[in-house]
């Protein structure tokens, strides 16, 4: 049984990673007519409205599931994330696809280190290693100041550290409430923010375009429960490596539909941070 649960667990993760993949693909096409942050008040927007019907169906009272003990960091992690998507869509829509999702990949041994910082978690000099390989691979991939050097792989960077923190926050809010508090307070806070900014990039949406809006909803939301149902099921050190076929995803449909080019630095560098992050996620099994 416990083996089953691990392959669903599997199936599910990959399932999540392959949906947010056609979502960025999807919404990286969308952004050269139409503003990332409107593109993803819509998301939300549907996001919000899906967390409202399933607690409808439920007979679950709103006012209970969002009774939370850490009500204000709920909100700003749930803010955080969707400002965080905003910008990531922007950095795949400027630098495409491919180098975007290369920076990225250092995303969990960013959470790694914030763990020893803000979590107090204890971690062995093979992971503090990892850590340091990971950031030497963002280094081969970045190039600073060498030819080709793109000043917006930081805000691609950044990207990675705040959603690195927004799982830090999850984690640490995990103790105080229960995941149905967290998921809601995830979907409410990001269409709050966003509905503040999104209607004055508002432009009119040609009919096939709302189509492909309401495909990136269906995605985005999917893959949140995709997930959900992969942690269920699975440990963290079981399912996490699975994430990093996204690199693969993403570059098949860059490469695809919008000719980009998978160049050797940012696949040498992937390597490198894909490598460390295995290997810490291995240091993480063993310890278990």
């Amino acid at each position: 049984m416990l083996l089953s649960n691990n392959i669903k667990g599997i199936l599910f993760i990959i399932s999540a990673v392959l949906c947010f993949s056609i979502m960025n693909g999807i919404t990286r096409q969308l952004s050269e007519t139409y503003n990332v942050i409107t593109l993803n008040m819509f998301r939300y927007w549907f996001f919000a409205l899906i967390l409202i019907l399933i607690n409808t169906y439920n007979n679950k009272s709103t006012i209970i599931i969002s009774n939370s003990k850490k009500k204000y960091l709920q909100i700003f992690r749930g803010s955080l994330l969707a400002i965080q998507m905003c910008f990531a869509h922007y950095c795949f829509l400027k630098l495409g696809l491919i180098e975007t999702s290369a920076i990225f990949a250092v995303g969990p041994l960013i959470v790694t280190a914030l763990s020893i910082v803000f979590l107090n978690e204890k971690v062995d000099w093979q992971r503090i290693l990892a850590i340091f390989f990971g950031f030497i691979g963002i280094l081969i991939i970045l190039r600073p100041g060498f030819r080709g050097f793109d000043p917006l792989s930081f805000l691609a960077l950044a990207c990675a550290f705040s959603y690195a923190t927004y799982q830090i926050l999850t984690r640490y809010v995990s103790g105080h409430d229960s995941p149905t508090t967290s998921f809601f307070y995830t979907g409410m806070a990001g269409a709050f923010i966003l509905s503040l900014v999104g209607p004055f990039f508002f432009i009119q949406v040609k009919n096939f375009d709302w189509l492909l809006i309401l495909m990136i909803a269906i995605l985005g939301t999917s893959a949140h429960f995709f997930i959900i149902k992969a942690y269920q099921l699975a440990q963290p050190s079981i399912l996490q490596p699975f994430n990093y076929l996204q690199l693969v995803f993403v570059s098949i449909i860059g490469m695809i539909f919008f000719n980009e080019v998978l160049e050797i630095p940012v696949l040498l560098g992937s390597l490198v941070v894909v490598l460390a992050g295995l290997y810490s996620f291995r240091r993480d099994t063993i310890k278990v």
